[in-house]
């Protein structure tokens, strides 16, 4: 049986949610797991809005975060239909929810919701188009009351004052008017681009922490908000900060394990052991996050993968590169060669997706961007060491461990692996223990690798092969010794000297 019989992904993992064309799909929210940091995202929210009367918000996470997810479970948990809040307080959890409600009460109506997608263009025109298109307003007036056709062009205080309006509707049966901006940056790149403001964003938020929990502004980005303003001015920076001032910023940021959890249910396969494996339990083990008692389970959950590959795609994600390129999800689509899809087609039925080969598609498939990212340095320093190795008579055992370890060198810090001797043993298990340890002493004589013993693990090796102390021994024995009973050079030759090493000649004494 070929591994492809017996693994596919979630068609929930298929496709990229978007706001506007998902809202009212019921299926939407079919496999929606809502993250114990999103769901604090969610309270946290609340308590500001119930509390103070905030009524801006950004939401600032990385491509594959799920912050379009969240979107669509907020606005389902504040609908009008009973049953579309339950489902969706099922999935988000009943404290969640009852705090949610009790800052922003749904009443029978529901709320309001208003999905904006961003793109380069005015923001207030571009709401006014979907406040047209969803029915909230039919026409907009003049200041002198006469009507505008649709489809020309808005201002800022007529869209302004249309917000304002919808929200202050029935305020007995319906909740407000809840304004979600995805893809916020698009408008301020655009302003960045073309020198304009983004004022409307501050008149925006001023109007919302004003409407006595009416309105509620959620701009949606995937840096912060002054990443975009870096190009600019000093003085329009300065704008720019005082207008993000008006908006409280929540990260959205999946923890490592929330992660695994999430790509675990996106895998849907027929392997459910007992138990985790030992080999599931062993990277667990190895991680800094051991004390975690679900973290081999979650690991398991991610079969095909190997549980070093599950650890290292979230870290990877969240890089500059991946962030740009690729989530975590897109990896698991992806038909590109080393990818999962090309993997789960050729491979055995219960062969594992292996460290070694995540680092080939990571070099097939994204170098470029790699290259030109802050980990650009350390990837060249390991694909040269490589091609040393190969240059050196380097068999596949040595291949494979330098591959592991230039991988687990990288992302070290988010993923909880170090390469030491056993994280290296559960990698390659195929091989003898004695086999990696001889390959890792060849690594090192080789000067590709180097050992650190302050946390017990190999890296690759960032200095040259040159035997500095070698060679400079072998200058040593061709020169004579000095002798010093020669007597020592008068103090205007010392002088002379010292000014002439530093540079310095206008402040020599003497003459020749």
């Amino acid at each position: 049986m070929r591994l492809a019989d017996r693994v596919v992904v979630s068609r929930r993992f298929q496709r990229a949610i978007r706001i506007d064309t998902d809202l009212d799909d019921p299926a939407a929210l079919k496999g929606f797991i809502c993250p114990r940091s999103s769901a604090a995202l969610l309270e946290t929210m609340a308590r500001h809005v119930a509390e103070s009367g905030q009524g801006a918000f950004t939401w600032t996470g990385p491509y594959g975060s799920g912050k379009s997810s969240l979107v669509i479970a907020l606005s389902s948990l504040l609908s009008g239909d009973a049953d579309i809040r339950g489902r969706a307080a099922s999935l988000i959890g009943e404290d969640t929810a009852a705090a949610i409600w009790d800052a922003l009460p749904p009443r029978a109506k529901g709320w309001h919701i208003l999905p904006i997608v961003g793109r380069r263009d005015r923001p207030e025109q571009l709401a006014g188009e979907v406040i047209e298109s969803m029915g909230l307003i039919k026409d907009k007036q003049r200041q002198d009351g006469t009507q505008v056709s649709r489809l020309q062009s808005w201002s800022e205080k007529q869209v302004l004052d249309a917000l304002w309006g919808i929200a202050a509707r029935d305020p007995c049966s319906s909740g407000g008017l809840m304004v979600f901006i995805d893809e916020m940056g698009k408008f301020l790149e655009s302003a960045a681009r073309d020198g304009s403001d983004v004022y409307f964003f501050q008149q925006l938020a001023e109007i919302a922490s004003r409407s006595d929990r009416r309105l509620i502004v959620v701009g949606i980005l995937h840096q912060a908000f002054d990443e975009y303003s870096h190009r600019l001015s000093r003085e329009m920076r300065e704008e720019w900060s005082k207008i993000q001032g008006r908006f409280i910023d929540l990260p959205v940021n999946t923890g490592t394990d929330e992660q695994i959890g999430l790509l675990g249910r996106a895998i849907e396969s027929d392997h459910r052991p007992a138990a985790p494996s030992l080999l599931s339990k062993g990277i667990a083990a190895l991680t800094n996050r051991a004390a975690s008692d679900d973290l081999p389970q979650l690991l398991e959950d991610c079969w095909p993968l190997h549980p070093i590959v599950a650890c290292l795609l979230g870290p990877i994600s969240r890089r500059r590169f991946g962030q740009n390129q690729r989530s975590i999800f897109g990896f698991l689509n992806s038909t590109e060669p080393r990818g999962f899809q090309d993997f789960v087609r050729s491979a055995r039925e219960s062969e594992l997706y292996p460290p070694d080969l995540l680092w080939d598609y990571l070099r097939f498939n994204l170098e470029p961007s790699i290259m030109a990212s802050p980990d650009g340095h350390r990837w060249a320093l390991a694909v040269d060491a490589l091609e040393r190795c190969q240059t050196l008579g380097g068999e596949e055992p040595h291949l494979r461990l330098l591959k592991i370890i230039a991988l687990l060198d990288l992302f070290r810090e988010r993923s909880g692996l170090v390469a030491n001797v056993a994280a290296l043993q559960w990698a390659l298990p195929a091989y003898r223990d004695e086999g990696i340890k001889s390959a890792l002493e060849e690594l090192q004589e080789w000067s590709l690798i180097i050992y650190r013993k302050f946390n017990d693990s190999y890296s690759v090796f960032e200095g040259s092969d040159f035997d500095i102390d070698d060679a400079v021994g072998r200058v040593l024995e061709t020169m004579a010794d000095v002798d010093f009973s020669r007597s020592m050079p008068s103090p205007t030759f010392n002088l002379l000297w010292l000014n002439a090493i530093t540079m310095k000649p206008e402040r020599c004494v003497g003459s020749t």
